[in-house]
Order: C-alpha cells, then sequence, then structure tokens
C-alpha cells in the first residue's frame, strides 16, 4: 500500500526458464484425408522456436480441416515429447475424427421482421447433408453482407441420443435498413437546390430493395423510383426496376422557349459472380 492508502503497487516477478525449439513433427491417428493436406496446415517447424500460439493454431486447423468432410467434433491432440537436456520438444498429433455427422434441422431465431426465406437462402449448409464446417462458416459471411443484422451466430446443437447429428441455431440480430437523406443548396443558374431520398433495403421483410430520389431546382426537376429483386430466381439473379421522370425549363432563366420533359423506364439484371 501507499503511504496515503490511497493507492495499491503490484509487483509481478516473471521467471521465463529456458526456451525450447521444436526438433520434430508427427501425425497418427485415424487420417480420413491425405496426410499431405494436413500436414500443409501446421504451423509448427522442426526447428523453429516453439509457440503455443502456432501449436493451437495447427491443432485448430486440422480440425476444421476435418470439419469440412462432416467431422464435426473431430479432436485433434498434440502430446509433446520434452527433451530437457538438449532443449527440445518433439510433437505427435493424434487425429481422432470421431463419427461424420449430418444436420438435422436448421433453426433460424431473431428475424422479427425478416422473413425466414431470405435468411434461409444465404445458407450453404443445407438440412439432411454433412456437416460442412467451410459451408457454414460462409453462410455466416453471406448473412453478415446482406447488412440486414449487426449480428449472426451460427451454433451447433447436439442431437439427443443421436451421436451423429446436430442442429445449427442461426440468431440473428436485426437493424435498421432504412435510410431518408434531405439537402439544399443554391446555383446562381438554378437559384435555391432541393434534393431529398428515401430508401429501404429490406421492404416489408422480404430482402427487396426500394429506393426514392427527387432533385428540384428553379430550372430543373427529376423524381427517380428504384426497386430491386436481388432473388428474382433461385439461383440468385436479381432484377431491378427504374422509373424516372425529368423536366427542364430553360425559360426560368430566359434562354429557352419551351419546357423540356422526359419520361423512361429501365429493367436491370445481375448474376451473381460467387457462392
Amino acid at each position: 500500500l501507499s503511504p496515503d492508502k490511497t493507492k495499491v503497487y503490484i509487483t509481478i516477478n516473471v521467471t521465463e526458464g529456458a526456451q525450447f525449439s521444436v526438433s520434430s513433427v508427427a501425425l497418427s491417428g485415424e487420417l480420413l484425408v491425405p496426410e499431405g493436406g494436413l500436414r500443409s496446415l501446421i504451423r509448427v517447424q522442426p526447428g523453429e522456436t516453439f509457440s503455443r500460439t502456432k501449436l493451437a493454431d495447427s491443432a485448430k486447423a486440422i480440425s476444421d480441416r476435418l470439419g469440412r468432410e462432416g467431422y464435426a467434433f473431430a479432436g485433434v491432440n498434440a502430446v509433446p515429447e520434452v527433451d530437457r537436456e538438449k532443449r527440445t520438444v518433439a510433437f505427435n498429433f493424434v487425429v481422432d475424427p470421431g463419427r461424420r455427422v449430418y444436420v438435422r434441422r436448421i433453426n433460424v431465431s431473431g428475424n422479427a421482421q425478416t422473413r425466414d426465406e431470405v435468411v434461409r437462402r444465404e445458407l450453404r449448409q443445407l438440412e439432411a447433408s454433412w456437416y460442412d464446417q467451410s459451408k457454414i462458416q460462409r453462410s455466416k459471411t453471406r448473412l453478415d453482407r446482406l447488412g440486414f443484422f449487426s449480428e449472426v451466430t451460427l451454433d451447433n446443437q447436439p442431437v439427443a441420443g443421436a451421436s451423429d447429428q446436430v442442429d445449427i441455431d442461426v440468431t440473428v440480430t436485426e437493424k435498421n435498413t432504412g435510410s431518408l437523406n434531405a439537402g439544399a443548396g443554391y446555383s446562381s443558374a438554378d437559384k435555391l437546390v432541393l434534393t431529398a431520398s428515401l430508401s429501404q433495403n429490406n421492404v416489408l421483410g422480404t430482402g427487396n430493395a426500394l429506393a426514392l430520389q427527387v432533385n428540384t431546382s428553379r430550372v430543373s426537376k427529376m423524381a427517380v423510383v428504384s426497386y430491386t429483386n436481388p432473388y428474382w430466381t433461385p439461383d440468385g439473379i436479381s432484377r431491378g426496376i427504374d422509373v424516372y421522370r425529368r423536366t427542364y425549363d430553360p425559360t426560368a432563366t430566359g434562354v429557352g422557349s419551351y419546357v423540356l420533359g422526359t419520361y423512361g423506364a429501365g429493367v436491370r439484371f445481375g448474376v451473381p459472380i460467387s457462392e
């Protein structure tokens, strides 16, 4: 304690001990994928200084690789063999894949506004197929990319009485997907210029986008309405429809004798480039 009893001083004594290096790395157990593919995931290499972080990352990488083949509960244990005289340690990664796991059911919760199908069409992991960790990670990425949710989690829940089945709980936290913008400006030709826009990227929870933009001044006026359906087809081909009206009044500046007006509509299509 400090003399005035208002502060506490803490001293941490650290003894580093001897530094060890890695002498060898081996793989054993039930290797269900080519050994070369698993060895490429191991970050701990002979001759390097031992790093616990690299050791943990290597075990996780092997477990994730087995997860891509449906082994959701694969165990990878790095067994050390320490030589204190030479200050070296050898590691044997013992692989226990367990049983191949299938996804029984995918449960979606937290989507009070967004329709269930909007969430499910982004999932790459399917029900009644074997568990694939890479597809689950890809599903989370696609849900995050929608912009409809502030948080997305996918959790595995073992099925009671079935060691080879899991349920996946998809939990989302929705956020505001609409915006309203307004602005004003001034120019010598147009005088007062007013702009406003309204957009909603998840109309009525359908995942479709609707936008309205209006610009008006003494000389010109424009209104544009855009509607986009990102899943016009089940394969993810999008379709957008734009309707606009533009008018130009040069008589307001004294350089024209009639008002120009244009109307139009257009259709846009988009093709997904990645899954």
